[in-house]
């Protein structure tokens, strides 16, 4: 037996969400919402969030709002991806997706000494407490890793030549995470309950 997925209720309600969306905006088609975006990853984001209201992965934050919008970007990261840029695919603005912010990569990252966790966080993450969604940790450590992963490409590119988009840094951080938590190899990642990661 597996385990119950948490928060089926709301996944149930955000897929019927996405059904009506696409029925009532694009003749019930994904493919034609991505046509309708004339190749731009941003323009892509902006309609799923639009559509799909559950898509709309914004926390307060001292007062500013601060999209993550993981759910939107991943699609279309994976669409990017699943036709190698090309077809359906081909987006002239795909490297302004920024990762998409979860639990997997600041995993990594603080393992490979890339992030540090304040000793409170550091210590709520390894007793497993949750970390509720739009708490200021939370809040901060998504944006940290964005700022990270952003921070990485970067010193590929400048300090070996190695030119990388943030969604391709993402993935190559998610599947080692991934590899590395399924040997046993990493500490706990943190728990946040949110349907938009």
């Amino acid at each position: 037996g597996g385990k119950d997925m948490p928060n089926m209720q709301d996944r149930a309600r955000l897929l019927r969400e996405v059904g009506t969306g696409l029925l009532t905006d694009y003749g019930g088609s994904a493919a034609n919402m991505v046509r309708s975006c004339d190749r731009s990853a941003a323009n892509l984001v902006r309609a799923m969030i639009t559509a799909f209201p559950g898509f709309q992965d914004v926390a307060q934050f001292n007062g500013y709002e601060v999209a993550f919008y993981k759910r939107a970007q991943i699609f279309v990261g994976d669409v990017w991806g699943a036709f190698r840029g090309q077809g359906l695919g081909e987006f002239d603005d795909i490297a302004e997706i920024t990762m998409f912010a979860d639990y997997r990569v600041p995993q990594i990252l603080e393992a490979r000494g890339v992030m540090q966790y304040s000793p409170a966080l550091k210590d709520a993450i390894m007793a497993k407490k949750e970390i509720p969604a739009g708490a200021e940790e939370e809040v901060e450590l998504r944006a940290w890793t964005v700022q990270a992963v952003e921070e990485l490409r970067r010193e590929l590119a400048t300090a070996h030549g190695i030119q990388r988009m943030s969604i391709q840094v993402d993935w190559f951080l998610w599947e080692e995470g991934e590899r590395k938590a399924i040997a046993g190899q990493l500490p706990p990642h943190h728990r946040t309950r949110t349907t938009f990661y």
